[in-house]
C-alpha cells in the first residue's frame, strides 16, 4: 500500500471512529518515515485513544526533546503540557528545555517554521540547527532557564479538534493565544454578512492579541483548521512578564499591527480581487496616518491627490451641495475597511466631500502614483472602485433632493 493510499485509509478510520485501525495504518506511515513528527504525534494520540497511556508518554517524550533539539520551543512546550496531563511525574522535557534554553542562551528558538519543512534540507545536527538565524519566537526569546521554566508552568493547555472555534465574534478577550500544534484560521465579517478567513496561524503563531490588549470583546472567530493544541496566557501571567520583560508588550502590540492591516485588505472590497498572498504586498504601499476626534482629513472643494483606506476609527462625511453652496448637508460615516478620496483620484476633480475624524482615527493612505500602479496591475480593484463612485454620487444626489428647501 503506498504511502498515500495510508494516509487515506488512516484519514477515513478516524472519520469513522475506528482509533485501532487507524492506529494500524499510522504505525505503517511512521515506519516508512520515522523522522516525520507529525506522524510520531498522530501515533502518540492514537495509543492514548486507545488505552495505552504508557506508549502514549513514550512517543510524547521523544517527540517533546525531538523538537526541543531542534529549537522548536512552543511545540516542545505543547507536548510537555499534554505528557504532564497524562502523568504529572514526567517533567524531564520541562528539565530538558530549561537545561537547553541554559546552553545556548537567549533569543534560541525557532519559530513558525515546521520541523518537516526543514528537516530534510538541513544537514546540521539539531543542536547547529537551534541557533540558525531563523525567525525567533516572539513571546519566548528573551526568557532562558529558571524563567522559562516558570514561563511554562503558567501556561494554560487547550486541545481542540478540526473545525471547533477557539473563541467567538463577541467573547472576552481573557487570554492571549499560542499555538503549539495545528493550524488555526482567523476570520472577518463581510459588509456582505459572510465570513472571509484573512490569516492562517500555523505553530509558534500567537494569536487574540487585538481584544487582549485591549481588554474587549474579540471582532473576529478563530476557528482550529486542524486539530489543535493551543497554549494560553491570562492576564494576570502576560502582566506579570511584561513587567520583567517589557519588549515582550512590544512584540505582541507589533504584531497587532501587521494583523489589523490584514484584517482590514481582507475586509476591504476593493481588494476582493486580488489573491490573499498579494494583499500584504501592497499593503507596503499605503502609509499610516493618525488622526485626532474632530481632524478635518480632507476638505470639500481641494484638489485630491490621495485615496484613504480606514484601518481603526470612524469618519464623518458632509456636503456643501452642488457647487459648494448652502447649508452643510451630513451624508453619513464610514469604519473599519470603508474607503473614501476615490472620486478625485478617478475624476481629477476637487474633492467633492468634506471627511472629518469621528474619533481618534488611524487611517492608510495611498497616493495617486500608487493607486494607479495597483489597478494596472489588478484591473479588479478599479471595476469596484468605480461602482462604488457612482453608487456614491447617486447617494449624495437623493441626500441632498431630501435636505433641498420647498
Amino acid at each position: 500500500m503506498s504511502i498515500e493510499q495510508l494516509k487515506h485509509q488512516a484519514k477515513q478510520a478516524l472519520l469513522d471512529g475506528k482509533y485501532k485501525k487507524a492506529l494500524e495504518y499510522i504505525e505503517k506511515l511512521y515506519q516508512a518515515a520515522p523522522g516525520d513528527l507529525r506522524n510520531h504525534v498522530k501515533l502518540a494520540e492514537l495509543r492514548e485513544k486507545t488505552g495505552d497511556t504508557a506508549g502514549a508518554i513514550k512517543d510524547y517524550i521523544t517527540i517533546a526533546n525531538a523538537y526541543a533539539e531542534q529549537g522548536f520551543v512552543v511545540q516542545a512546550i505543547a507536548i510537555n503540557k499534554i505528557i504532564l496531563r497524562l502523568d504529572s511525574t514526567k517533567t524531564e522535557v520541562k528539565e530538558r528545555l530549561k537545561k537547553l534554553s541554559n546552553e545556548r542562551g537567549d533569543d534560541w528558538a525557532i519559530s513558525t517554521i515546521s520541523p518537516m519543512d526543514h528537516m530534510g534540507a538541513m544537514d546540521v545536527s539539531g543542536k547547529d540547527r537551534a541557533k540558525l538565524s531563523f525567525e525567533r519566537v516572539p513571546l519566548l526569546s528573551s526568557l532562558s532557564g529558571d524563567e522559562l521554566e516558570s514561563f511554562m508552568d503558567s501556561l494554560e493547555l487547550r486541545e481542540v479538534n478540526a473545525g471547533d472555534h477557539i473563541f467567538k465574534r463577541g467573547e472576552d478577550g481573557k487570554f492571549l493565544y499560542l499555538i503549539g500544534m495545528g493550524s488555526v484560521g482567523l476570520g472577518a465579517p463581510l459588509a456582505s454578512g459572510k465570513k472571509r478567513v484573512y490569516t492562517r496561524l500555523t505553530e509558534g503563531d500567537f494569536f487574540g492579541e487585538h481584544a487582549f490588549m485591549a481588554r474587549t470583546t474579540h471582532h473576529d472567530d478563530a476557528v482550529a483548521e486542524t486539530d489543535a493544541s493551543v497554549l494560553m496566557i491570562d492576564r494576570v501571567t502576560f502582566d506579570r512578564w511584561v513587567e520583567k520583560h517589557p519588549a515582550i508588550q512590544a512584540t505582541v502590540e507589533d504584531f497587532y499591527r501587521k494583523r489589523v492591516l490584514a484584517r482590514v485588505l481582507a475586509i476591504t472590497p476593493v481588494f476582493e480581487g486580488v489573491p490573499p498572498e498579494a494583499r500584504l504586498a501592497l499593503a507596503d504601499k499605503f502609509h499610516l496616518q493618525p488622526y485626532k476626534s474632530g481632524d478635518v482629513v480632507v476638505k470639500e472643494g481641494e484638489a485630491g491627490e490621495t485615496f484613504y483606506l480606514i484601518r481603526s476609527g470612524h469618519v464623518r462625511i458632509s456636503t456643501h451641495g452642488m457647487g459648494g453652496q448652502g447649508e452643510q448637508v451630513e451624508l453619513g460615516k464610514m469604519e473599519e475597511g470603508a474607503f473614501f478620496g476615490e472620486v478625485s483620484l478617478l475624476t481629477d476633480k476637487p474633492r467633492t466631500a468634506t471627511v472629518t475624524a469621528g474619533d481618534d482615527l488611524e487611517l492608510m493612505e495611498l497616493t495617486r502614483h500608487d493607486f494607479k500602479e495597483i489597478v494596472a496591475n489588478y484591473p479588479s480593484v478599479l471595476k469596484v472602485v468605480e461602482a462604488y463612485q457612482k453608487q456614491r454620487v447617486q447617494n449624495t444626489i437623493k441626500t441632498l433632493m431630501k435636505t433641498k428647501p420647498r
